[in-house]
């Protein structure tokens, strides 16, 4: 980090003005962000409260194939879309054009597969039928994205509360009805894909209603289908592997345990995604700017340095703070049922601090367009992560997947802060 602190501590205009962009993009995603934490939340509480662990950890290990796949399908192309039309606007036709049809033919061809192998991938009935159920996100899920992307690059984010916010609040309220109706865990699967499906629906409107243009659409022989997925296979590749990454813990779980273990540590989970509300309305917002930026070392290294060590001590705030309260916490939230989900809970979220860290370095790295460095870092995480869950999962359980977490994190950030020294020198490649 000694190379972002070499920078002049003089007031910078130009800076100044780049914060304040970021900060008010990042309080809009921030309305998202939170508020459908605030109802995932409320509805991982309503189904535990209802079906126990065992049903929450039916409804989770359902979704934990689905996710995964939904970012094969997107291929990486979302991220490129960001980086590539925050650049250039009059790239933004082709690129939307042909993200749909690899949307369409990958994460199509990706769901009839889940459909068919669904009973190869687990023995459990109920988890069966929740992945057949849930496969059409994965298409849903990264067309979504197309639109979210260009809201993104454009850095107009007031669509995304709305869209969010809106399918979440239809979701927890149909989700309350059918339970009260005596419905089961596959009807609330149900909701969740419908509800999704419709959010597509509204992005897809309000895209044509406010934001669709024809600049650009000339034929434009470097961004045929084939083109697009050659730029963004390094995305794919660590789409793959974060998706790998952040649903390890809960197959590993399932494959291991059971899914009392899945759903003790799906409800930890649920306040590392609560915590990660501000940093991730951040970083949602702070990509763009950066790949603006890139032509402005200067200015880049100011911001991103700010950044950090925002990052840093929210991170330390939010860990220290769960570790003196999580009996507390999931007593007045989960109930009893949870209560040996403690330290569980407390592990996940030191696994936080160094997880944004992390985070951080990465959308600086793929804004200089080094995103190999940034997969190869992951895939040592992921041996690690797989190496202690071996070791510790089958007698810690979810507290065991939780301390793989935190392990493997910490190796992450460490090894990708480590090539900085070498960016002051000129080596940007």
């Amino acid at each position: 980090m000694a190379q972002l602190h070499a920078e002049s501590k003089q007031p910078d205009h130009s800076l100044s003005a780049t914060l304040r962009s970021l900060s008010r993009n990042t309080g809009t995603l921030l309305v998202s962000n939170a508020g459908s934490a605030l109802l995932s939340f409320v509805l991982s509480v309503l189904i535990g409260r209802v079906l126990g662990k065992d049903g929450l950890g039916i409804y989770s290990a359902s979704l934990a194939w689905v996710f995964p796949l939904s970012l094969i399908a997107d291929f990486g192309i979302s991220t490129l879309m960001t980086r590539e039309v925050a650049r250039d606007r009059s790239l933004e036709p082709d690129y939307m054009r042909l993200a749909t049809v690899s949307r369409v033919w990958l994460g199509g061809g990706l769901m009839l597969i889940l459909i068919l192998a669904a009973p190869l991938l687990t023995s459990d009935s109920h988890v069966i039928d929740g992945l057949r159920i849930s496969a059409p996100l994965i298409l849903i899920t990264p067309l979504f994205g197309n639109y979210t992307a260009i809201f993104r690059a454009r850095q107009q984010m007031w669509p995304i509360p709305w869209l969010n916010l809106g399918m979440l609040v239809i979701q927890v309220a149909l989700t309350f009805a059918v339970f009260a109706a005596g419905g089961s865990v596959i009807i609330a699967l149900i909701v969740n894909t419908l509800t999704s499906a419709g959010q597509l629906i509204a992005a897809w409107y309000v895209w044509q209603r406010w934001f669709t243009t024809t600049e650009g659409q000339s034929n434009n022989i470097a961004l045929q289908l084939r083109a697009i997925l050659v730029q963004a296979w390094p995305f794919a590749v660590a789409g793959i592997l974060a998706a790998i990454q952040a649903r390890l813990a809960p197959i590993m779980l399932e494959k291991l345990t059971n899914t009392a273990s899945v759903g003790y540590y799906a409800a930890s989970s649920r306040f590392v995604e609560a915590g990660r509300t501000i940093p991730n309305a951040l970083f949602g917002a702070l990509f763009p700017m950066l790949a603006m930026l890139v032509s402005q070392p200067a200015e880049m290294k100011r911001t991103f340095q700010k950044v950090m060590l925002g990052l840093g001590a929210f991170g330390a705030v939010a860990a220290i703070g769960t570790t003196l309260f999580a009996p507390l916490i999931l007593r007045l939230t989960y109930g009893a049922d949870f209560g040996g989900a403690s330290s569980t809970l407390q592990a996940v979220m030191w696994g936080l601090l160094p997880s944004l860290l992390r985070a951080g370095l990465t959308l600086y790295w793929y804004a200089q367009k080094r995103e190999q460095l940034v997969n190869w870092v992951i895939v040592i995480m992921l041996v690690v992560q797989i190496g202690l869950s071996i070791w510790l999962v089958p007698s810690q359980q979810a507290y065991g997947a939780a301390l793989a977490v935190l392990v493997s994190e910490t190796v992450g950030f460490a090894l990708l802060l480590i090539p900085l020294r070498w960016v002051g020198n000129g080596d940007q490649t």
